[in-house]
């Protein structure tokens, strides 16, 4: 070996241009444009879901209930803190998600508006108009079926 550096190879990289204002550009564009777009996508589905005074149906109504019409005789309705149970006759049901619940009151008349939806995705919105003893209600779109709660 020697010490002169003879046998060394000395090669010549040359420094890359430059990138073009207009390449730079078009490569900054593909880089925000989809940060832009999920940025605008969530400020949007923040904005678009619905806010509800509670996520859960009000202990007063949580239960069974009946109604006395013969022609409710095997329908029922079960609410819990997070689902609506309507008893269609028979032994069939149909159970739906709580979605949300609105309070208003009107005339001294309390007005509770469940929002639910079903196992499709399907949202429903329902008035319930309680009874002044709260052991009662009905719907607001069927003031004629009240519903009465079951048991003690």
């Amino acid at each position: 070996m020697s010490h002169n550096d003879e046998a060394r190879v000395t090669v010549e990289i040359p420094a890359h241009e430059p990138e073009s204002r207009q390449a730079l550009m078009k490569r900054r564009a593909l880089i925000w444009t989809p940060v832009i777009i999920i940025f605008a996508l969530l400020i949007f589905l923040s904005l678009d879901r619905p806010h509800y005074d509670s996520r859960t149906v009000p202990e007063s109504l949580v239960g069974q209930w009946t109604c006395d019409l013969p022609e409710y005789s095997d329908r029922y309705l079960e609410l819990t803190p997070s689902t609506i149970t309507f008893g269609t006759g028979g032994t069939s049901f149909v159970k739906y998600k709580i979605l949300g619940i609105d309070k208003e009151q009107n005339e001294d008349v309390d007005t509770v508006i469940l929002s639910f939806q079903d196992v499709a995705g399907t949202e429903f919105r329902r008035a319930v108009v309680v009874g002044p003893s709260g052991k009662t209600f009905h719907f607001a779109s069927q003031p004629a079926v009240v519903w009465k709660q079951f048991g003690p």
